[in-house]
C-alpha cells in the first residue's frame, strides 16, 4: 500500500503534454512506469490529471467502484464527456442480457461450433506465412460469432471488423476533440457506427422492442434482480445472444439490444486478438510445452475437449493462464473519477484518470515468484501462485470482461488444434518485441502452420 503523505498530495510528475517525461514514457512505457513506482510508491501522479495505481488491493477497489465512483475512460471523440447515468444503466442492462449466454455453464452447447470455426481458419492458413496481428481479429470474430448468432452472419462479421478498426484508429489517435469542432475522425467513426447499426437492425427484427429511456431506468433499479430475471431466459435453451434477445418477455430499448448483440462483441475483439497472437508466440517459443500440449490434446477425445476444455486439458489451461499473465492484452486499464474521492489515503479530484497496469502487477516480484520466468507449472498447484488481486488479465468488477471464460476457451481450443494437427514455425523470435498500444501485441512476428502429414513428408 502506498505511504500516506501528511498533506495527502500525490507524489509524482507534473507538466502536462509538454512535460519531458512524456517522451521517456512513450519510448519505454513499462520501464518508465516501473521506475516511477520504485521512486514514488504504489500510487503516483503521472501527470496533472493522471494517477497510476500499482497496488493490487487499490486496483481491486478502483475496478469494484466502477459505475459508482469511476467510469471507464471517457470517449475522446465525444469531447471527453462522461456518460450519463441513464447511458450507464443502459450499458449494464446490455451486459446483463448477454450474461446467461456467456457464463461458463452455458458455453458447452456452443463450444463445438467455436472449435469448428477455429479449426477451419487454422487449417486454411496451412503453408502460408502470416503476421498473427493481421489475422487474429478476423479469426477471433469468426470463433466468437457462434455464441452471438445461431447461423452464418457474414455481414455482421464484416461490420464488426470495420467498426473495430475505425474505433481502434480513433482511440490510438490520443486526441480529445471538443464536440463542436469539425473532425474527420469523428465523421468516420459516426459513419461506421451507422453502418454497424444498420447491419444489426435486420437481425434484431422481431425482438420485443422499446424505444424510450424510461424502460432503461426501470431495468436497472436493482442489478442483481434484473440479472436474475434475464438469467431465467438463458436457462430455457437460449444458446446465443440473439436468441436471448428474442426470448425477452419485456420490451428492450433498441440501443440496449444493439449493445448486447454488437457493442459488447466489439469490446472483445482487441483483447481476444492480442491474446491469440501471444498464444502463438509462446507456443513457438516453448517447444517442450508445445509437446506436452500435443500429448494432452491427442489423449483427450474431441467431445471431452469441446465440452469442457479446461477440465480435459489442464496443462493447456495452465499454459493459457501463463500467456495471459506474461502478456496481458489489456496491459493498461483506465478509469475516470466522477466524484472527489479518497484512494489509499490520497485525495483524488473528480476528473482524474486513474490507470491500473495488469502488466506491472503480473511482473512484480512482491506478488509472484520469478515473475520473469514463463512457467505454466505455477498454475498446476491448488493454491494461487500470486498474492490476492494480483492477476488481472480481463479486468474485474462490474465492468470486467463477461466473456473471459469464452476467451480462455478460444485460446485453449487454438492451442489444442495446433498441437494435435499442425507444426508451428516462427523464426527470429528474439526480434519480436511487445507493442504497448491500445492492446499489447507482438511486433515483428511472422509464422507459418503446416499440417503434420505435410510437414513430415518434407
Amino acid at each position: 500500500m502506498p505511504k500516506q503523505s501528511a498533506d495527502t498530495r500525490i507524489p509524482g510528475l507534473r507538466g502536462g503534454v509538454l512535460g519531458r517525461h512524456v517522451a521517456a514514457y512513450e519510448a519505454d512505457p513499462i520501464g518508465f512506469l516501473t521506475a516511477c513506482r520504485q521512486e514514488y510508491g504504489d500510487l503516483f501522479r503521472f501527470d496533472d490529471d493522471v494517477v497510476v495505481v500499482c497496488d493490487p488491493e487499490l486496483a481491486r477497489q478502483v475496478m469494484a467502484r466502477t459505475n459508482d465512483d469511476f467510469i471507464p475512460n471517457a470517449d475522446p471523440l465525444n469531447g471527453g464527456r462522461f456518460p450519463t447515468p441513464e447511458q450507464t444503466r443502459g450499458w449494464m442492462r446490455a451486459r446483463h442480457l448477454t450474461q446467461p449466454v456467456l457464463r461458463s455453464t452455458a458455453l458447452p452447447s456452443r463450444l463445438p461450433a467455436v472449435r469448428q470455426a477455429l479449426a477451419a481458419d487454422l487449417d486454411a492458413l496451412d503453408g502460408i506465412w502470416f503476421d498473427p496481428v493481421r489475422n487474429s481479429r478476423a479469426i477471433c470474430v469468426r470463433a466468437l460469432l457462434p455464441t452471438y448468432v445461431p447461423g452464418p452472419a457474414p455481414a455482421l462479421e464484416a461490420a464488426l471488423l470495420d467498426t473495430f478498426q475505425v474505433s481502434l484508429d480513433a482511440s490510438e489517435s490520443g486526441v480529445r476533440v471538443p464536440r463542436w469542432m469539425p473532425s474527420r475522425m469523428r465523421r468516420r467513426l459516426r459513419a461506421s457506427d451507422r453502418r454497424f447499426r444498420d447491419t444489426m437492425e435486420p437481425l434484431l427484427s422481431g425482438c420485443p422492442r422499446a424505444d424510450h429511456a424510461d424502460h432503461v431506468d426501470h431495468a436497472d433499479h436493482g442489478e442483481q434482480g434484473e440479472s436474475g430475471r434475464h438469467a431465467e431466459h438463458g436457462d430455457k435453451g437460449c444458446d446465443t445472444v440473439l436468441e436471448q434477445l428474442h426470448a425477452q418477455s419485456e420490451p428492450v430499448p433498441r440501443d440496449v439490444a444493439m449493445g448486447a448483440l454488437g457493442f459488447s462483441f466489439l469490446g472483445a475483439i482487441g483483447t481476444m486478438g492480442a491474446a491469440w497472437c501471444w498464444l502463438l508466440f509462446c507456443l513457438a517459443a516453448h517447444p517442450d510445452a508445445l509437446r506436452r500440449i500435443h500429448d494432452e490434446s491427442t489423449a483427450a477425445s474431441a467431445d471431452e475437449i469441446a465440452g469442457d476444455p479446461e477440465r480435459a486439458l489442464p496443462y493447456t489451461h495452465a499454459f493459457v493462464r501463463e500467456v495471459l499473465r506474461v502478456y496481458p492484452p489489456a496491459w493498461l486499464l483506465g478509469r475516470d473519477a466522477v466524484t472527489d474521492l479518497t484512494l489509499g489515503g490520497y485525495d483524488i479530484p473528480a476528473g482524474t484518470a486513474v490507470m491500473v497496469s495488469p502488466y506491472l502487477l503480473h511482473h512484480d516480484p512482491r506478488h509472484w515468484d520469478a515473475p520473469d520466468r514463463f512457467s505454466p507449472e505455477r498454475w498446476l498447484n491448488d493454491a494461487p501462485p500470486h498474492t490476492p488481486h494480483s492477476y488481472l488479465p480481463f479486468a474485474s468488477g462490474p465492468r470486467g470482461c463477461l466473456g473471459s471464460r469464452l476467451g480462455a476457451a478460444v485460446l485453449l481450443l487454438t492451442a489444442a488444434h495446433i498441437a494435435a494437427h499442425q507444426r508451428l514455425e516462427a523464426p527470429d523470435l528474439d526480434g519480436v518485441t511487445p507493442r504497448f498500444g491500445t492492446s499489447l501485441t507482438p511486433r515483428g512476428m511472422s509464422c507459418r502452420l503446416l499440417r503434420h502429414d505435410r510437414s513430415h513428408s518434407k
